[in-house]
């Protein structure tokens, strides 16, 4: 290399320091990344020097992102395109029951103020505070009360995302008010979902007793896939029910496909792309799952009432055999519950796939139809 050459590139990297440092005053996001999550898709956290970064991506719009930070020094700077999170004594609105299990894992339901469909909450602490009026009930998410929401004065309000923007976002950024979406409910690995428990430990100051929970989950998860993976004999498993004149099934890059797999069996629609639901006719249906073992979710808690509402149902084998399974029995437990501990749901199934191989007999969320 001639000094010419050498020369040029000192110049060039001396330019591109100088550019970052004179940048600087603009506050950016550290190029280090120390990120908490591993397995969700849509939920980031970088805990770096200056304070923790929660990146939040929009599962259907492409490029649509919410960005939160948490200061770890009261005179440090906010990011550009950050909003800033204060979590002295937080308090918030949550509009699923899943926000208020991860709260509840973390000792921290009473930072919860306001929440909606109380009908489907399982937690009897939270029901008996909406009963003694303690927590107020908003019925549905899609049109809370504004008046309600400002007589709480809430950190955030943390909802489901269902749509683009929380119903009341504009009127709330000017009173202060934080809405964040939270997307657990859209992960495909059972693992992405429980890490979001993480999110709320950073918002509420126990980031490392989520961790805690997390690694316990994790190591538990898979040590149950391990147990399964050299069976030779796997389980043909049909899941899904019909509704209407289709049969809904999940996908086969989906949460419950993905669970199917790592408990060791082999569900007939594997194989298909998706995160989502496959809709496909009953005789479709009738064709593929010929040699089905285990029927799983049909969506009633017992054989009279699939079969009211399904009379084909009774042509599948698992039916006639008295191997459908679900979760009926208790849909607020599992619906509740089953988001921060991915390794019931994978128990219960390795169960009832593999009854010889469990050392457990009862289930945690899943039951035999009546």
């Amino acid at each position: 290399m001639d000094k010419v050459t050498r020369m040029n590139k000192v110049f060039h990297l001396f330019l591109i320091l100088f550019f970052a440092t004179a940048c600087s005053e603009n506050v950016q996001v550290p190029l280090s990344t120390k990120k908490t999550t591993n397995y969700a898709r849509f939920l980031t956290i970088r805990d770096e020097k200056n304070g923790v970064y929660i990146d939040i991506k929009h599962p259907d719009r492409k490029n649509k992102e919410y960005k939160f930070f948490i200061k770890k020094d009261s005179n440090g700077k906010v990011p550009n395109d950050y909003i800033e999170i204060k979590r002295n004594n937080p308090s918030f609105i949550v509009f699923s029951t899943t926000h208020i299990a991860m709260l509840g894992q973390l000792n921290q339901l009473k930072t919860i103020k306001g929440t909606c469909a109380s009908n489907l909450i399982y937690t009897k602490e939270i029901r008996k505070k909406i009963e003694d009026k303690a927590i107020i009930d908003f019925g549905n998410e899609s049109n809370p009360s504004l008046e309600k929401i400002i007589s709480i004065k809430p950190t955030a309000i943390i909802y489901s995302g269902f749509s683009a923007e929380f119903s009341k976002n504009k009127e709330l950024q000017k009173l202060g008010i934080i809405t964040i979406p939270n997307f657990d409910w859209k992960e495909s690995h059972p693992l992405g979902k429980a890490e979001w428990i993480l999110f709320f430990g950073y918002l509420t100051g126990t980031e490392d007793a989520a961790k805690k929970h997390l690694e316990i989950v994790q190591e538990e998860y898979n040590r149950l896939k391990k147990s399964v993976q050299g069976l030779s004999k796997r389980a043909v498993v049909l899941s899904g029910s019909k509704m209407g004149d289709f049969w809904y099934a999940p996908a086969g890059e989906s949460y419950m496909a993905q669970l199917f797999k790592d408990a060791g069996a082999n569900y007939i629609y594997k194989n298909t792309k998706g995160t989502g639901s496959l809709a496909y006719s009953q005789e479709k249906i009738l064709v593929d799952a010929k040699k089905a073992d285990f029927w799983i979710n049909p969506g009633s808690p017992s054989y009279e009432l699939v079969k009211l509402s399904n009379p084909k149902a009774s042509f599948l084998v698992p039916f006639r055999e008295k191997k459908v399974f679900c979760y009926t029995k208790d849909s607020n437990k599992y619906w509740e519950l089953s988001a921060i501990h991915p390794e019931w749901v994978l128990s219960d199934l390795i169960t009832i796939f593999h009854p010889s191989t469990s050392k457990k007999s009862n289930l945690y969320f899943y039951h035999t139809l009546d």
